[in-house]
């Protein structure tokens, strides 16, 4: 707990007089935060549901994916609820424009997992991709900015063409868990097999709902390449 209050270190002067012309605001309480404060005030922060992964048992996030037999591990950051203010960080990620909060929750996340060995041996991160369309019109694909930031500790590099996503028949969000299964089938395709070949891959997303998105992805890669083997970090986990 220490460590997670001294990260609210006092900034330095180019950083207070941006603060002051350019005020941010909590991405929770929507307060408007100090200089030394980064996405989330510090009440905010302390506060944060996070998930807990333990090397030696599953956690929630493996037991939702354990249907994946080739699946080394997985872990989620946080608990998502969608009676929770906290759902807020995803959505200002997701639909508000501010693609920097998914990289420094990732970043945040990567640091406790990388104490506790869980990206050794993995020799790639791939984003889950965006559909063409999708990805024209929001600006930017989410997933990548996760990426980035598990990148920013660990240094593993992210292959960003290798997947790529079909257009949706229907949007994932608002359907049921059964039409999301059904939805998902075919989302995905491998377009650079050779880059994934004989790697341990750590495929990130934003949330695992049903798990149905992901385990299309995975199946897919899989399919294409069965040497692969497959990790999962994701910022969310629903509830």
């Amino acid at each position: 707990m220490d460590s997670d209050v001294n990260r609210f270190r006092r900034p330095g002067l180019a950083r207070m007089l941006y603060e002051f012309v350019f005020p941010h605001y909590c991405k929770v309480c929507d307060r408007r935060l100090d200089p030394q404060e980064e996405q989330l005030c510090i009440t905010c922060f302390l506060s944060l549901p996070r998930l807990d992964y333990d090397m030696n048992g599953l956690n929630p996030a493996e037991r939702l994916l354990l249907t994946e037999r080739s699946l080394e591990r997985a872990a989620s950051v946080l608990q998502y609820s969608k009676e929770s203010d906290y759902r807020l960080i995803l959505f200002h990620l997701k639909y508000w424009h501010h693609p920097r909060v998914g990289e420094w929750l990732a970043r945040l996340g990567a640091k406790s997992l990388f104490e506790k060995g869980f990206f050794n041996g993995i020799d790639a991160i791939v984003p889950v991709p965006l559909s063409f369309m999708k990805e024209l019109k929001r600006g930017y694909n989410q997933c990548m900015y996760i990426a980035k930031g598990v990148q920013s500790v660990t240094d593993i590099p992210i292959l960003k063409e290798a997947v790529k996503r079909s257009p949706e028949r229907h949007h994932q969000a608002g359907l049921g868990k059964f039409q999301r299964w059904i939805n998902a089938g075919g989302l995905f395709t491998v377009a650079d097999a050779q880059a994934l070949r004989g790697k341990h891959i750590l495929i990130v997303d934003d949330v695992i709902t049903t798990g149905a998105t992901l385990c299309s992805m995975i199946d897919t890669i899989q399919e294409a390449v069965p040497d692969i083997r497959v990790s999962v970090f994701t910022l969310g986990l629903a509830t």
